[in-house]
């Protein structure tokens, strides 16, 4: 029976994928924050013009 010589892989591939992964999950975080805080900022004005819109029709 012969043994299948599998490829050694380097290790130091595995490390630089892994850390570019976590890279990009760091982007897709921080984007997503980034989204969520101009959807408040969005908000904040949104309401405030009303107030301010309110506030001349009295």
């Amino acid at each position: 029976m012969q043994t299948k010589k599998w490829p050694e892989e380097n290790v130091n591939d595995f490390d630089d994928y892994f850390d570019n992964q976590q890279r990009k999950n760091n982007k897709q975080s921080k984007r997503k924050w980034r989204e969520i805080e101009a959807f408040k900022e969005q908000r904040r004005m949104q309401q405030e013009m009303q107030s301010y819109d309110d506030y001349l029709m009295h």
